[in-house]
């Protein structure tokens, strides 16, 4: 069984609508793909993910080890540190 869809409906001022339908059309999207889009990617920017076990740090991979970026100039530039 597919998923129930929702419909979303907004009213937006002429210059932002033309504005978009011209940067979808030039990308090769519909209206309706390019709101879509842009509603994904507020979401992924704006929302709370901390329910998706990908974005919880706590799974408990370690990580890299820290760096010590002390040397950098002596290695990069062959001086050594006063």
């Amino acid at each position: 069984m597919a998923a129930a869809k929702r419909v979303v409906q907004t009213d937006v001022d002429p210059a932002l609508y033309e504005f978009v339908v011209k940067t979808a059309k030039s990308k090769g999207l519909t209206l309706k793909e390019a709101t879509r889009e842009a509603l994904r990617s507020w979401a992924a920017q704006e929302g709370n993910l901390s329910w998706d076990p990908l974005f919880d740090p706590s799974w408990g991979f370690p990580g890299p080890v820290k760096k010590d970026a002390s040397k950098v100039n002596e290695v990069i530039y062959r001086r050594r540190k006063r």
